[in-house]
């Protein structure tokens, strides 16, 4: 069970948005651009992501920048703000991002160490 890692800043809760940069260098490269060292058939990075949380899913599109580069999270307002509430996410917390299958992931949270 492959498991990445998203800490969660006041960004993050104030725009309902999470952080997917730990997931994006593990998604297949885009094959129109890739790098030197990419499989020569290397299949085309995914339009969206499948995150589900007990009975919350998503299919997630993935952001592109006017350049059309992946952008590093994930803007879908009502999955998220329903995870933050149900979880009671806070900043410094650390989303949990646990692969089922590539491009979906199971989330959870793990609460920040109390001082």
């Amino acid at each position: 069970m492959t498991v990445y890692e998203s800490q969660l800043t006041e960004g993050n809760l104030k725009n309902y948005h999470i952080y997917i940069t730990a997931i994006l260098g593990h998604l297949t490269p885009p094959a129109s651009d890739p790098s030197p060292d990419a499989p020569a058939k290397a299949k085309p990075m995914p339009k969206s992501i499948r995150l589900e949380f007990n009975d919350l899913k998503v299919n997630a599109e993935i952001p592109k920048s006017r350049h059309g580069r992946p952008r590093k999270f994930f803007r879908e307002h009502g999955f998220v703000k329903s995870f933050f509430e149900r979880t009671g996410a806070v900043v410094g917390d650390t989303v949990l991002f646990e692969e089922v299958v590539p491009a979906h992931y199971r989330l959870s949270l793990r609460k920040a160490a109390v001082s």
